[in-house]
């Protein structure tokens, strides 16, 4: 892919747009309700994500991997499909988000590591304070260590579901989980700030204190989370949902301390202290959220995440739910998108007074 206008160094406020549409674009703000933007920040002060799909090709065939909701080819190898939406209009979108108010951007694909214009892309984000961070599976970590630490990325979210090869092999298509493993260490000290994504399944349930004692041993926060479904396809995890109540009890056989549990966008998370070492266990059983967005549901049995983050990507849709394919629209360029990510967000969040969370494990 090779995104149009998309110059290093290039900066864009609101969007982008020339400064005469900057300003009828802030006169329309302006005009927005008050309930729009009380919207939004309740949406980022309940830890609302905004998800970038970069790519939607990869270089691992994890069988979990909901790719953002983009379709999937799996492979580097094969056409990564069709790109509805330049890079150049999804750099405008989070300086967009940023202008908001928005505290965090996370950057995704596919594996954005293997977008070749990544770094354009980076550079093109009008961040205004917000955060880059960079989720990755890691093994293209060379991309990274071969340059100077890239300052527009303030975090790395690292998958590291395994320690062993075999299982790196068979699940997720690899070739090394050591290498990874060495990869994350380089990472770090090369000067990012990396954090382990632990994600359970009936699978690697058998692995996680192997991952555990790495992330101690290292220094590295780790966060655990059961999988999401993309689908509702019965075979989806592999066999039953794991339930994550079962690490914490690995965790207080280790003595780890309990700093707190909070009730957010994407599920309740429980935070641990171990050898000071942050561990994080977020289990949508003990609570997720269902707002206006999820009245009527078809799939409200099978949600294993709730209303947990606005995604946009090279396919040009915005996805406020992963199940909720209907509910996916169009990007418009030639609208602003400080608007649509007001209408998106809004629509998420929906009347407060009504929201609530709901245990129980996924069917």
């Amino acid at each position: 892919m090779k995104p149009t206008g998309l110059a290093s160094g290039e900066r864009r406020s609101g969007g982008g747009r020339s400064s005469a549409r900057k300003g009828r674009a802030s006169r329309r703000l302006r005009r927005a309700s008050r309930e729009a933007f009380a919207r939004f920040q309740r949406f980022v002060d309940q830890g609302g994500k905004f998800r970038v799909g970069v790519i939607n090709a990869c270089n691992l065939d994890c069988f979990f991997c909901h790719n953002e909701a983009m379709p999937n080819p799996r492979r580097l190898g094969k056409a990564a499909g069709r790109v509805r939406l330049p890079l150049e209009e999804l750099a405008k979108m989070s300086s967009a988000y940023a202008a908001l108010g928005g505290p965090q951007i996370n950057v995704t694909g596919g594996e954005p590591l293997a977008q070749s214009q990544l770094f354009e892309f980076l550079d093109a984000i009008d961040e205004q304070g917000a955060r880059i961070v960079l989720n990755t599976n890691a093994v293209l970590a060379e991309r990274l260590l071969s340059r100077p630490k890239v300052k527009k990325i303030t975090g790395i979210l690292a998958s590291v579901h395994t320690t062993s090869d075999k299982i790196f092999r068979e699940q997720l298509g690899g070739s090394s989980a050591q290498e990874v493993l060495r990869n994350v260490v380089a990472l770090d000290r090369h000067g990012y700030a990396v954090e382990l994504n632990y994600s359970l399944g009936p699978y690697n349930q058998d692995e996680f204190e192997e991952v555990l004692e790495f992330a101690v041993a290292k220094g590295l926060n780790l966060k655990a989370i059961a999988l999401v479904r993309p689908h509702e396809g019965a075979d989806f995890y592999g066999g039953e949902w794991v339930d994550p109540r079962w690490l914490e009890g690995i965790l207080a056989a280790k003595g780890a301390r309990e700093r707190g549990r909070s009730s957010k966008l994407g599920g309740t998370t429980t935070t641990y202290d171990l050898r000071g070492t942050q561990v994080k266990v977020k289990n949508v059983a003990r609570g997720r959220l269902r707002t206006d967005f999820c009245r009527a549901c078809p799939h409200e049995s099978a949600c294993g995440e709730g209303i947990y983050g606005l995604r946009v990507g090279v396919d040009g849709f915005f996805k406020p739910c992963l199940l909720r394919k209907d509910r996916f629209s169009p990007i418009d360029p030639e609208r602003s998108y400080e608007e649509q990510l007001l209408e998106q967000i809004g629509a998420m969040v929906g009347d407060w007074s009504r929201a609530e969370f709901v245990g129980g494990a996924p069917a």
